[in-house]
């Protein structure tokens, strides 16, 4: 494990996305700055749920968020594009258990190498944040949105055996290639309260983009809730990532997957209820639990 006691925090204020959902305080609530400047850089003590893991000397920013029962088998989330794992401060409080939410390359406090954006390396990414925190072959239940359901895909396929449940956060079962294009008007969008190029490093979302190649994971879906697997979907209001003909694949698997629609939300699952994919997540791991003691 990396040593932490000095490092450069971005802090992001919650305030501008956090009043739409009638709470506060949902980002880094141990670090109490001075002021608050959205997308400033304070040099800061890390925030004691902060860890990092190495890949091939890249380190990687994950938070590790304790549970009710330490012993029980945690979440592991990977958000998405514009996410950085502060966002999801309290998310471990609705689910029940230890969280380990990771914070993929060239956003927040990972490290942006100048090149390494592929699928593998994303994997690897995950697996190294996986070994770190619960070690080399441990199960796991996982939780994706967005983007990082593609990275988790590749994970799931390296180690099946491993997982216990799927949450997938409104995307379809493949990659989505994206042009390169994008990434200028992305980066200069607003996400939760910031612009995205506080969020995330611009080559980094250059390189990502670059990178990015069709790949459908249907079968592979099919196969994980086929085989005992609970598996759950939640789709937004918006028609894309996940668009009808995708949401359609999937209520064509031959496999149970819970579907569920947020017909009241933006991509952003999270709003205008932050606990309520949670919650769902909650449930579903339960479950997974009991096939497990069963």
């Amino acid at each position: 494990m990396v040593d932490i006691s000095s490092v450069t925090l971005l802090i992001y204020d919650p305030a501008p996305w956090a009043a739409d959902l009638g709470t506060t305080g949902l980002a880094c609530p141990h670090i109490l700055p001075t002021k608050r400047l959205v997308g400033k850089l304070y040099r800061s003590r890390i925030d004691e749920t902060s860890r990092f893991a190495v890949h091939d000397g890249v380190r990687i920013h994950y938070r590790d968020w304790a549970g009710l029962d330490e012993n029980a088998p945690p979440v592991v989330f990977v958000p998405g594009m514009t996410d950085v794992a502060a966002d999801y401060d309290g998310v471990a409080d609705v689910i029940g258990r230890r969280t380990i939410v990771v914070e993929l390359r060239g956003h927040g406090l990972s490290d942006a190498p100048p090149k390494g954006y592929h699928l593998d390396d994303h994997v690897a990414d995950i697996d190294a944040v996986v070994g770190d925190a619960v070690g080399p072959s441990s199960p796991v239940h996982l939780m994706t949105f967005s983007r990082g359901t593609a990275y988790t895909f590749g994970w799931i396929e390296q180690h099946p055996e491993r997982v216990l449940s799927l949450s997938i956060g409104d995307y379809p079962a493949r990659e989505i290639a994206i042009p390169v294009a994008v990434a200028d008007s992305l980066l200069q969008k607003r996400w939760r309260g910031t612009l995205v190029s506080d969020r995330l490093d611009a080559a980094a979302a250059v390189g990502k983009f670059a990178a990015s190649r069709d790949h459908p994971r249907w079968d592979l879906v099919a196969e994980l809730a086929g085989g005992g697997v609970p598996v759950l979907v939640v789709r937004s209001t918006a028609t894309a990532p996940l668009n009808d003909d995708d949401w359609a694949c999937y209520h064509e698997l031959d496999a149970p997957i819970e579907l569920v629609h947020f017909d009241d939300s933006p991509h952003d699952i999270f709003r205008p209820d932050r606990s309520r994919y949670p919650r769902l997540v909650r449930d579903l791991v339960a479950r997974a639990d009991e096939r497990v003691r069963r």
